[in-house]
């Protein structure tokens, strides 16, 4: 199944090649080129090496044996300094529907939440283990019905897993100031995206001189100020089109946007389609068998 999200290189909405369920190991260096989010869970595990990765309006430096849970319009960002490599489980809502029966209703939002876990060495060996297992199985799945159950009973396996890992989920980064004042900002500006907040205005909650503060957050979180506030503001916008409550011009307003005619053009530049276009593809995908 298709998804839609934006196309980081292309600077428009794309079609995702994530199905209902993916599992890659891959060796990472290249910094992702803009922040992204996806309609799908994402676990996040380092296998080796190290990077940052900026969650919303948290900053995580993800290391060995650390494994980031990123729930559907979680908005990220993973820097690398040197190679990592790491693995990646995404899979739907959809693909999860299924399993309901045996998780529960609320087993995700109880569980499967944003943040790090740092796992011990012999936890350590038990996830490798899982997600070896998960990479073995998916690439057999494609080949037919009994190892697709095989990777279903898995997941189930590692969410639970997870589940009752949860003491091991980090409650706080150290940090030094400078970053502990930087995220203080960026939390306000996730908070607010609806106000119009000014570069003055961050900058006085970080506590840093405006002219400093710019080049301060491009710098730890990776991106510009403008482009963090617009990015907030148009994911906020989708979600509100997805609930189909509210209209475009309301929509605009809520989001921190003045003009309705001006936040059609930039929603239309980010995404590759009018918020009409947008609100009127969710409802046909809600209703596609």
């Amino acid at each position: 199944m298709n998804q839609s999200v934006f196309d980081i290189k292309q600077n428009a909405l794309f079609r995702d090649r994530v199905k209902d369920f993916l599992i890659d190991c891959v060796d990472q260096k290249q910094s992702m080129a803009e922040a992204h989010y996806h309609p799908y869970y994402e676990l996040f595990y380092v296998v080796k090496g190290s990077c940052r990765m900026f969650v919303g309006h948290k900053l995580y430096a993800v290391n060995e044996g650390e494994l980031v849970i990123l729930p559907p319009s979680a908005l990220h960002r993973t820097q690398y300094e040197t190679e990592a490599q790491r693995i990646t489980v995404s899979f739907t809502p959809k693909y999860i529907e299924s399993m309901k029966s045996i998780l529960g209703e609320d087993f995700l939002s109880k569980y499967i939440t944003p943040g790090k876990l740092h796992f011990t060495e012999n936890k350590k060996k038990e996830i490798e283990a899982f997600l070896t297992e998960l990479l073995s199985k998916y690439e057999k799945s494609l080949e037919d019905l009994l190892n697709s159950i095989d990777l279903k009973t898995l997941l189930i396996q590692l969410l639970v897993f997870i589940a009752r890992n949860t003491e091991f989920k980090c409650k706080n980064e150290l940090m030094d100031k400078r970053t502990e004042s930087i995220q203080n900002a960026a939390k306000y500006i996730f908070e607010n995206y609806g106000k119009d907040i000014s570069l003055q205005e961050a900058a006085d909650i970080a506590g840093i001189r405006d002219t400093y503060f710019s080049r301060l957050f491009q710098e730890i979180t990776g991106y510009g100020f403008k482009e963090y506030l617009l990015n907030i503001r148009i994911q906020h916008a989708q979600e509100m089109l997805r609930a189909g409550k509210l209209k475009i011009t309301q929509i605009a307003l809520a989001c921190g946007f003045s003009d309705g005619n001006y936040f059609g053009d930039i929603f239309k530049k980010r995404t590759g389609l009018s918020p009409r276009e947008f609100r009127q593809l969710q409802v046909k995908q809600t209703f596609l068998p």
